[in-house]
């Protein structure tokens, strides 16, 4: 039997401050003000300026959480894996290949976090959309097998959490409230989007050989 829908908006004016929508758009403001820099960065190679304003979408995000939420294990949950994130984000800034393990860690943390966050919301099962979830990364890693070498068990299990991660935010879908539902599965797509496109520049070197060999 579904839940019935619990309004997140209602229960944050009780616990804790509004977020109105001048401040959600000041946030929205500075996130794309941050990104905007660290793509000028990436665009005329200067490492420093990416460095300084890679952890601001993310620590904007944090602090959006913490304003719109209620003070539950649902938000402590999603904050602590915020901060994962950005310890991940900072360690593969810092050194892309040094530090690709602690940052393969920290995002692994991150949606354990995560799905820990999902499961307080519900447990139903939903099995259909797990489904494909679980295609999805067993494709990926299947596919850049050959170039993973000796961290072919890490990114295997890594890549079963962020699917867990993808299916656990699919699973809400209904039993949540809608506005919720969605921005959660949106997150949890462009996360495992963006962690695909890390493991295709990563690992992925023998796909571009072949293609150009054909």
């Amino acid at each position: 039997m579904a839940r019935e829908p619990i309004s997140r908006a209602a229960r944050a004016a009780c616990d804790g401050p509004a977020v109105t929508p001048t401040s959600r758009r000041l946030f929205l403001v500075l996130a794309l003000l941050a990104a905007a820099l660290f793509a000028l960065g990436a665009l005329i190679d200067v490492h420093a300026l990416r460095l300084a304003s890679k952890p601001w979408p993310v620590v904007l995000l944090a602090a959006w959480v913490w304003r719109e939420a209620p003070a539950d294990r649902y938000r402590s949950a999603m904050i602590a894996g915020l901060v994962c994130s950005l310890a991940g984000d900072m360690f593969l800034e810092t050194s892309p290949r040094g530090l690709f393990l602690p940052g393969l860690v920290s995002f692994l943390v991150a949606h354990v976090f995560y799905v820990l966050a999902y499961l307080l919301d519900t447990r139903a099962l939903e099995p259909l959309r797990a489904l494909p979830a679980y295609a999805y990364g067993a494709t990926l890693v299947a596919v850049l097998w050959p170039g993973l070498g000796p961290m072919a068990i890490p990114v295997a299990i890594y890549a079963a959490v962020i699917c867990t991660m993808l299916y656990r935010a699919a699973a809400r879908l209904g039993r949540v409230e809608a506005a919720s539902g969605r921005l959660a599965l949106v997150g949890a797509i462009t996360f495992a989007a963006s962690d695909s496109l890390i493991a295709i520049g990563r690992f992925g070197g023998h796909l571009v050989e072949e293609t150009w060999r054909t």
